[in-house]
């Protein structure tokens, strides 16, 4: 108790807390053109975009906030007319207290919205001092609202305590989310953890969530308004690994989530299905002249619509990326590769028995080049479906120009 008020009493009474102050953040934004029309000229253009920006008012207080900007076709709806589809997200607001007492960092954070999110690798990445480790093919240009694998947007608290001497990292996370997969508000739980050793890296989370009904036999002739009606719990969990050197010859990078399961079996429990889990495999192989990744994946599709190299039907499939990230001019330096993607469309490792399943096969390529201009990083990539092209399908060929900055 004395070290907790020794806490509060330093960040209250501390004359240098405006001292430090500094401003720190990411931005970027991505544009994709694309022909609607397989018999004519009918160009679509959409907009992703995020910013993040972090104030730092001491070595104890900081503040953050992400906002990110999907937009509906703006070619056809243009900057004034409303977009059923476009979506303007407040990602997260937080403030963060840190203190370091008994060999431990701790920090006490306060936010709406996302908050670390698993997928998105800030926890292991903030707490721990690591680089990110993630796949190519899960880029996005939405923050971390695009890199989620449990969604879960909502008011809360999280405390964390990081030890000085181990690279392993712990959390307790208490929230209310806004809306979960019921479309009803839900009280979370959640357990963190994290470690960057160097042949292991994992950020794991493990919760349950229980849904906050207010109408008792609802649909029922004994239908009753009640405070507060607890009759299910959800687990929910997620994980983000890399096993063996990231720089090494070999090494094995694996994401997973489940955004509910039951604990205990009621008439309006829901069990989820494969399509709302998301799975992810990719062995890695670093040759001197070449990178390799191979990449199996199962995943929604509100989470593949959120992907620069996929679209919103590519559930179920693998991925081949050959780069090289040691190209250099004079003046800069850029990687080039290429991605070779063969998916199912709208289909999932359930479904391997389906009689359409080859019907449903799609194949395509995308070669891309970063480029590193004006201290962010400038992707070029135009992608051809090969598939669509022979079935003279729409959408068959889109490029995709995005940029990204560290500010």
């Amino acid at each position: 108790m004395k070290k907790i008020h020794s806490f509060i009493l330093t960040a209250l009474l501390s004359p240098s807390l405006f001292a430090a102050t500094f401003f720190s953040g990411e931005t970027g934004g991505a544009a994709t053109l694309s022909n609607e029309d397989s018999r004519g000229f009918d160009p679509a253009l959409y907009l992703d975009g995020f910013f993040a920006g972090q104030l730092t008012v001491s070595d104890t207080f900081s503040g953050r906030a992400e906002f990110s900007l999907y937009t509906d076709d703006m070619y056809k709806n243009g900057i004034t007319q409303e977009a059923e589809d476009s979506v303007f997200q407040i990602n997260e607001l937080s403030l963060t207290a840190t203190k370091s007492f008994l060999g431990m960092t701790h920090t006490l954070s306060f936010f709406l919205g996302h908050f670390e999110t698993i997928g998105s690798q800030q926890y292991i990445t903030r707490h721990l001092g690591i680089k990110s480790y993630s796949s190519m093919l899960t880029e996005t240009y939405l923050g971390q609202t695009g890199a989620i694998i449990y969604p879960a947007y909502g008011l809360g608290g999280c405390y964390s305590a990081t030890f000085k001497d181990k690279p392993v990292s712990a959390a307790f996370m208490f929230a209310k989310i806004k809306k979960n997969f019921e479309d009803t508000k839900q009280l979370n739980a959640d357990f963190r953890f994290a470690c960057a050793y160097q042949n292991l890296k994992l950020d794991w989370l493990f919760g349950a969530g229980a849904p906050l009904y207010t109408i008792e036999n609802e649909g029922t002739e004994n239908e009753r308004e009640v405070f507060l009606l607890i009759d299910t719990l959800y687990f929910h969990t997620g994980f983000d690994m890399l096993l063996g050197n990231e720089d090494a010859f070999f090494s094995l990078y694996s994401q997973y989530g489940l955004e509910y399961y039951p604990v205990r079996n009621t008439d309006n429990a829901k069990y989820p299905d494969i399509s709302k889990i998301h799975i992810l495999a990719e062995p890695r192989f670093n040759f001197k002249k070449c990178k390799i990744r191979l990449t199996a994946f199962n995943m929604p599709e509100k989470r593949a619509k959120k992907l620069i190299f996929l679209d919103e039907k590519d559930t179920f499939g693998a991925n081949l990326c050959i780069f090289s990230d040691r190209q250099h001019t004079k003046k800069t330096n850029y990687s080039i590769g290429a991605n070779l993607t063969g998916t199912f469309e709208e289909k999932h490792i359930n479904d391997l028995e389906d009689k359409d399943l080859l019907d449903s096969f799609r194949i395509k390529l995308c070669p891309f080049a970063d480029i590193e201009a004006g201290g962010g990083k400038l992707k070029i990539m135009p992608q051809i479906g090969f598939s669509k092209l022979a079935k003279n399908e729409p959408d068959a060929v889109k490029i995709h120009i995005g940029y990204k900055k560290e500010l």
